[in-house]
């Protein structure tokens, strides 16, 4: 059997479980009682069933030792962007609490207390030469909250399968919702806005094209970046998503989509055809499969567009966004508009020429069209009084009823 023993110290009071194991005596000390209790019961159900409760002791190990032995053995199986997110989010919320403590001693108060600090301080930015004494931001909003919580209960986990800690703290912790006023509301343009959009970048050529591409199909930007010479299909209309390019701390990283369903073909419309059809007349790789479809530029100086296309270099997306797409979109009266948007655009383009909702879920990309439910569900219109219309239809007679017609019974042959 386990039981509590209950120490007051100067700095609060501490609970000491302790019990015997194979003859040996063990203790491990919980400064939350209700935390000491639940690990009592867990104990005493581990010796009726014979098991060693050796994993259960106080290890030495820090979390972030932890998570740095996690991160060694699981990140080659995940993708560079994926890794690498990973790891800031770990080092940017949940080391600066959690990460000199030893992995043991983390409770669910703990946790709780961390997240509803996340959830509702005010950050305090870096300060730079630029801005020494920055003002303090809002707090995290729930989705950025919920994923320091997953990285903090993936690093728990890891611990509990090496045997380090006998429970993890973080499970069934409650998360905060997201509130109507942090609802996220996608922007999307008309198609009279794009065509707008797309004439004020054409002394940026071919960023109109590029632009012009995104909101007529849907693709991500890093879909859009990856796409080479060989995935335009002029005869068949087609366009041919099968890879990314992101750019990561090290460089370009071309890597797959984002799901297996992120693989696909997507249907060109006529006029985009003719553009490209233009584009790669003068594309002087263009008998080249693998060439990039969209080139890079030669700057001349200050970061300015005012080079000539090099078709040897990568696209600078961080470049194209900051000195041409979003002066454009702001001049537009979408100031706030981000590339992603585009993407919202030609769902919402798609739902108004009256696209079933499977297909623009498989020109998306979606793993599944409960996403596209879910995320452009205001653009598919709910008319219930036509359904109710429809149905009037159907109940309806379709003759007035026949007078003096005497009904007779139902006569079974034999």
């Amino acid at each position: 059997m386990a039981h509590i023993i209950e120490n007051a110290r100067d700095g609060g009071t501490t609970y000491t479980v302790r019990w015997r194991d194979g003859g040996r005596f063990r203790q491990r000390s919980f400064t939350v009682k209700r935390e000491a209790e639940r690990f009592q019961l867990r104990i005493e159900s581990q010796l009726e069933e014979g098991t060693s409760t050796a994993a259960l002791v106080r290890s030495g190990k820090t979390f972030r030792q932890v998570a740095e032995d996690m991160i060694a053995t699981t990140h080659h199986k995940l993708k560079r962007t994926t890794a690498q997110s990973e790891v800031g989010t770990l080092r940017k919320h949940v080391y600066p609490t959690f990460g000199a403590r030893k992995v043991s001693t983390i409770t669910m108060h703990e946790v709780e207390d961390w997240i509803a600090k996340l959830a509702t301080e005010p950050r305090s930015p870096r300060p730079s030469k630029a801005n020494p004494h920055p003002e303090p931001s809002a707090p995290l909003h729930p989705s950025s909250v919920k994923q320091a919580y997953l990285a903090l209960h993936k690093v728990l986990k890891y611990a509990m399968r090496h045997r380090l800690i006998g429970h993890d703290p973080a499970q069934g912790v409650a998360l905060p919702r997201v509130t109507h006023e942090q609802r996220f509301e996608p922007d999307f343009l008309t198609a009279q806005e794009v065509d707008a959009l797309v004439a004020r970048l054409a002394g940026a050529y071919p960023a109109d094209l590029f632009v012009e591409l995104a909101a007529y199909t849907g693709l991500r930007a890093g879909e859009m970046l990856g796409l080479q010479v060989r995935d335009v299909n002029l005869m068949r209309r087609t366009l041919r998503v099968e890879r990314t390019l992101q750019f990561v701390k090290g460089g370009w990283v071309e890597d797959t989509p984002k799901s297996e369903k992120s693989i696909r073909t997507v249907p060109l419309r006529r006029a985009l055809v003719e553009r490209l059809t233009a584009y790669l007349a003068q594309h002087p790789r263009r008998d080249e499969p693998q060439a990039p479809l969209w080139p890079g530029r030669n700057y001349a100086g200050g970061g300015e567009w005012r080079g000539g296309l090099d078709y040897g270099k990568r696209m600078d997306y961080a470049s194209f966004y900051r000195n041409r797409f979003a002066p454009a979109a702001a001049a537009l009266g979408h100031p706030g508009l981000r590339f992603h948007d585009l993407r919202h655009t030609a769902a919402s383009l798609f739902a108004a020429s009256g696209m079933p909702l499977a297909r623009v879920s498989r020109i998306l990309g979606h793993a599944d069209t409960t996403i596209t439910y879910k995320v452009y569900l205001g653009f598919f219109p709910d008319d219930f009084q036509q359904d109710m219309d429809r149905l009037d239809a159907y109940l309806a007679p379709t003759a007035a009823p026949v007078q003096d017609v005497v009904e007779l019974p139902f006569r079974r042959e034999a």
